[in-house]
């Protein structure tokens, strides 16, 4: 059956927190990226997911003004599958305010990771910046790239809010 209008739009209804708590619950429970099935991942969710084709599928929608999300999965059912998970600052200077990504910050997100027996590396570039963290366990990667949840132009350390999850 294909996806209606009124199915696409149903997602939508997600929160930013209720999208990173669900997603590092499916997290927790998966031991491969071939567990990453439509059926699994629209019960994890507790919304149907939108299918784009073969092993393609996903949500998107509105969170704020200010803010969208889409959470795609590729190659689903295979070695190769690969989920994503991306907020994304809709505002033309790209300088939105982060609280309303940040209910469920990097900190808990982080926790739930290492509480589900993840290693954690942080991966730095030119002059020691951070560019992503990335979180291991058998047959499982999951890298993750944070935000300030406000800009300090003062180089104060900021809270840091989850942008996106690749779980690989």
């Amino acid at each position: 059956m294909a996806s209606t209008a009124s199915d696409a739009a149903t997602p939508s209804a997600l929160t930013a927190d209720q999208l990173l708590l669900r997603l590092l619950d499916l997290i927790k429970d998966t031991t491969s990226t071939r567990e990453l099935t439509l059926e699994r991942v629209s019960q994890a969710m507790q919304a149907p997911a939108q299918s784009f084709g073969p092993g393609h599928f996903g949500y998107g929608g509105t969170l704020t003004s200010e803010w969208s999300y889409g959470l795609e999965i590729k190659t689903a059912g295979t070695v190769d599958t690969r989920l994503d998970l991306n907020f994304i600052d809709t505002t033309a200077e790209r300088k939105a305010n982060a609280s309303a990504i940040c209910q469920v910050d990097f900190d808990q997100f982080v926790s739930g990771l290492q509480a589900a027996g993840f290693k954690r590396e942080t991966i730095r570039g030119e002059h020691g910046r951070v560019i992503h963290d990335r979180f291991d366990r058998p047959n499982l990667s999951i890298k993750v790239d944070t935000m300030a949840e406000n800009p300090t132009p003062s180089g104060e350390p900021a809270h840091a809010c989850v942008r996106l999850v690749t779980v690989q």
